[in-house]
């Protein structure tokens, strides 16, 4: 009925009068709208505003910390200027370490391959560019042996060579105390921000909010590294400034890259993420839940076996390679001993970094390793990393085409092309095809003087030039030469891994037994020689003592 009369009403209508009452509805209806737009508007301009007067307050509050850590009132470090710092080994060489920047997929396991194809591998062919250690099957445990493959008792006796990938986890328990503060100071930092979240992974953790990333906190070496969504540019003459990574694919999104190497490095990174927050509408809670971490340092065994840390399996360590003494039985020997009250004599090994041997060279060697390093990475788009054990040089596409290493007190040069390429030419280079480890990079060239120097440039050239990368006439040369640095030094920033080998000698309860006297009247006595192979060259101690003393050695790391 109602209908029908709707009918009649619109029949009695002009067209006039249907077309104002047309308009009438839609002006209605876009005033409803522009309403509730302006609502919304207004009401997200008041977030806005809201936000930016607590970031506001809280900028302020930083630079205010600032200016009283510039005064040294909270910290005793020394002036404000950045170069004044503890420079990591990686700055101390002008390193910036890009090997993995461009590959944003998670690493997966390492191949483990079955046992019996792995080739016996010389203890010389274990070169120094690579950082390998000796596994012992029978000092690993049962979860490990099961995930290596080794879970037959063939295995028992068998030593391998392999090289360890730590991820970010394991990095971080396997940190000094210093760096493990600094990452939860900065992860209750990014508590403070409503709806700010980080996604753990095995080599990075992503900040972001939704869909958004917003930051990544990732290791060089054993330095904390954040990196946030923030133009570097903009920051580039201030006392804010960080690395510019844009040019990196990983850290796309995230250009500003900021090495955590102090405190007043980690209240700048604080700062920069009051920057972040304004940029991205972040709400600063009233009142954040405070975090705790536990960070307590593990074994290597267990971080593998719990997926933080990759084992490679590189070869079978010969039976001339000689073994060590379970720890086990070390201790047993050790308690006895102590009670016998017998004498305890230490020897220290010293495992050498690259940088450690950079670092303490002579000043020939600095000079012709900064030359020849500032003649590659004025290539275009070179671009270097550094390991344990070695330097490496790559060009655009992640292809190794040189590295560097220290044998004894000469740098060596290695080279990716095959060592037949010189062969009737004045470069004496060494062919290390038939290395495992120098796979591929089969060509050695020893730099000893300053020919020689000129002569790695020329090789240098002659690997580019067949790559098409070109030199960048505008490069300027760096000084690549570090400081002096004493061995305590490096071993307190971890540059130097130190053993000690611990020599006890028992003098027995029992009458001794008369020692044998030669054809002259002299006593004879018995020299015991213990060997240990350090990293640079073979260092022996030898302890005389006469027959019927007992000799045990013991290690402790």
């Amino acid at each position: 009925m109602n209908m029908f009369n709707s009918i009649l009403l619109v029949r009695q209508l002009s067209p006039a009068q249907l077309a104002a009452v047309i308009l009438l509805c839609i002006l209605i209806t876009v005033l409803v709208a522009g309403n509730v737009l302006l609502f919304l508007y207004l009401r997200s301009r008041g977030v806005r505003k809201l936000c930016t007067h607590k970031l506001q307050n809280k900028r302020d509050e930083l630079l205010q910390q600032l200016d009283l850590l510039r005064e040294g009132i909270f910290v005793t470090t020394d002036e404000e200027d950045d170069e004044e710092e503890p420079e990591e080994a990686e700055e101390l060489l002008l390193v910036d370490e890009e090997e993995d920047d461009d590959n944003d997929e998670e690493e997966t396991a390492a191949v483990n391959a079955e046992p019996r194809s792995l080739g016996i591998v010389n203890q010389e062919e274990v070169d120094e560019t690579f950082d390998a250690e000796i596994l012992y099957i029978s000092k690993t445990s049962q979860a490990a042996r099961e995930k290596l493959g080794f879970t037959g008792s063939e295995y028992d006796s068998k030593r391998y060579y392999v090289r360890y990938s730590l991820g970010f986890e394991a990095k971080l328990r396997l940190s000094s105390d210093e760096v493990k503060e600094r990452y939860v100071s900065l992860m209750n930092e990014l508590a403070v921000y409503e709806g700010l979240k980080v996604k753990p992974s095995y080599r990075q953790q992503r900040i972001y909010k939704g869909r958004k990333t917003l930051g990544l906190i990732v290791f060089r070496g054993k330095t904390l590294c954040v990196a946030f969504a923030l133009n570097p540019a903009e920051y580039a003459e201030t006392k804010f400034r960080g690395i510019d990574k844009s040019d990196s694919k990983r850290f796309a999104k995230t250009p500003m890259f900021m090495k955590l190497t102090s405190q007043r490095k980690l209240d700048y990174v604080k700062y920069l993420l009051v920057q972040l927050a304004e940029e991205n509408t972040i709400m600063p809670l009233s009142e954040p839940e405070k975090l705790t971490f536990e960070l307590a340092e593990k074994s290597r065994e267990e971080l593998f076996v719990d997926n933080k840390l990759q084992i490679t399996v590189l070869g079978e360590v010969p039976d001339s390679v000689p073994y060590e003494q379970p720890e086990t039985e070390e201790e047993d020997v050790y308690e006895e001993e102590l009670e016998s009250g017998i004498s305890v004599e230490e020897l220290k090994r010293y495992n050498r970094s690259y940088t450690a041997r950079i670092i303490q060279a002579d000043d020939e060697l600095k000079a012709r390793y900064s030359e020849i390093k500032n003649h590659i990475i004025s290539y275009r788009g070179v671009f270097n990393g550094i390991t344990w054990k070695r330097e490496a040089f790559y060009v655009p596409k992640r292809e190794c085409f040189a590295t560097f290493a220290i044998r004894g007190k000469t740098l060596c040069l290695f080279l990716s092309v095959p060592s037949s390429k010189f062969d009737g030419t004045k470069y004496k280079v060494e062919d290390r095809t038939q290395q495992v480890r120098n796979a591929k990079m089969p060509t050695m060239y020893r730099i000893r003087s300053d020919r020689g120097t000129k002569y790695a440039k020329e090789l240098i050239d002659i690997v580019l030039s067949e790559k098409g990368i070109k030199i960048n006439e505008e490069h300027k040369p760096v000084n690549y030469r570090p400081a002096y640095r004493s061995t305590e030094n490096l071993i307190k920033g971890g540059y130097i891994k130190v053993k000690t080998t611990q020599i006890t000698v028992e003098q027995p309860q029992t009458k001794p037994k008369r020692s044998k006297t030669s054809a002259d009247g002299k006593t004879s006595k018995k020299k015991v020689t213990a060997v240990k192979k350090t990293d640079n060259a073979e260092s022996e101690v030898a302890v005389s003592k006469s027959d019927g003393e007992t000799v045990s050695e013991s290690k402790t790391e």
